[in-house]
């Protein structure tokens, strides 16, 4: 197995969006070839992963399928360092192959770690067994930011990421020209005869695709971004949000523990009666907020949940210590020049979930 390392001088797109929900959070962009899509029979054989504190760009090699498990414990083991990984389409594909070839070789790289020195160098025995129990970073995936949350949509012809990436400008940056099948054809042939040529080929497909994904950050200008967080989620601390529901009498929010988990059962934060649910056992957490309801208004008590007004007196929607989450749809005719001020407010709702569960998480620590 060989671990790649280069040093590219790339910088995610940042901007008082992006540091809304990300900042401080160590960073990665990530982006795998398998032999196939099924991984229960197909291998994974190569990760390139750009570390953006350090500016790195490590890629995880599989010389031949037998090399598998190492490349995929040094890519896990780097996953493992970071708060969040940026993948494009992630979610379905790259982080779910990962996790079940991990749970497939979870068993044998513990055992070969011992009397491998090989291995050992990529990771302990008993790092290895963690790794199959501890939950992967947070992933913001670019592809599903786009497909529900953008006009760019209905600009281009489909979403793949190297159209995007000519649509935002950035053919002239990508060296490749070669496409996922095509480079795991270039693998069947390499494991024949380890050309060079071969190799060098398919480590580039890999490498520009993760630092073109890169700097296709800057495409999160072009979306709504707090209504895809409110639908995808984002991490808070030591939990990351999954779902966010807004039901007839509270405000849902349900996630995962990430670092520790913990069980914890209260019913009142405050002068908030809000029921709070974590569980250690599958690292899950639910939190249920009451609200009001009032002439077709959804309304949260800032007051009694413990917070602030001064941090979210800027909202318009903010007086007297409530925080409306969400109005009554006007009529058709109306929303023609003011649709942007009817239904759910994104930005208020994540700002008051964010603001709610760093409070809670400091009063338990």
């Amino acid at each position: 197995m060989k671990h790649i390392r280069e040093q590219y001088e790339e910088t995610l797109y940042t901007s008082a969006l992006t540091d809304f929900y990300f900042s401080g959070l160590r960073v990665g962009v990530l982006d795998i070839e398998t032999t196939g899509l099924n991984p229960s029979r197909n291998k994974f054989i190569l990760g390139g992963l750009y570390d953006c504190q350090t500016k790195t760009l490590h890629q995880f090699f599989a010389q031949n399928r037998g090399e598998e498990a190492m490349a995929l414990a040094g890519c896990l083991q780097a996953l493992s360092r970071l708060d969040m990984v940026i993948t494009y389409n992630g979610k379905h594909f790259d982080l779910p192959f990962l996790e079940k070839r991990l749970q497939t070789f979870a068993d044998q790289l513990a055992y070969t770690a011992y009397d491998n020195p090989q291995m050992a160098a990529a990771a302990s025995a008993e790092e290895l067994r963690a790794l199959s129990a501890k939950p992967l970073p947070y992933n913001l995936d670019l592809y599903l930011v786009l497909n529900g949350h953008s006009p760019v949509k209905k600009l281009v012809p489909n979403l793949k990421q190297k159209t995007v990436e000519n649509y935002m400008g950035l053919w002239q940056t990508r060296a490749d020209e070669i496409s996922g099948a095509e480079s795991v054809a270039l693998y069947d042939a390499y494991e024949k005869n380890a050309d060079p040529a071969l190799e060098e080929k398919i480590l580039l497909h890999n490498s520009d695709d993760v630092l073109q994904l890169t700097r296709l950050t800057k495409i999160i200008a072009k979306t709504d971004f707090h209504k895809a967080m409110f639908h995808l989620g984002f991490p808070v601390k030591s939990l990351t949000i999954k779902k966010i529901q807004i039901q007839r009498d509270a405000l849902v929010i349900s996630g995962s523990q990430n670092r520790s988990p913990i069980d914890y059962m209260g019913f009142s934060f405050h002068d908030l009666p809000v029921e709070i649910s974590l569980t250690r056992k599958d690292a899950s957490f639910r939190i249920e907020f009451p609200v009001i309801r009032n002439s077709g208004a959804v309304i949260i008590d800032l007051d009694a949940a413990g917070l602030s007004r001064k941090e979210f007196q800027r909202y318009p929607t903010c007086d007297s210590g409530f925080l409306v989450l969400e109005e009554p749809v006007l009529q058709e005719q109306e929303l023609r020049s003011i649709s942007d001020r009817s239904g759910r407010h994104y930005m208020e709702i994540n700002h008051f979930i964010r603001a709610f569960l760093e409070l809670f998480l400091e009063s338990i620590q």
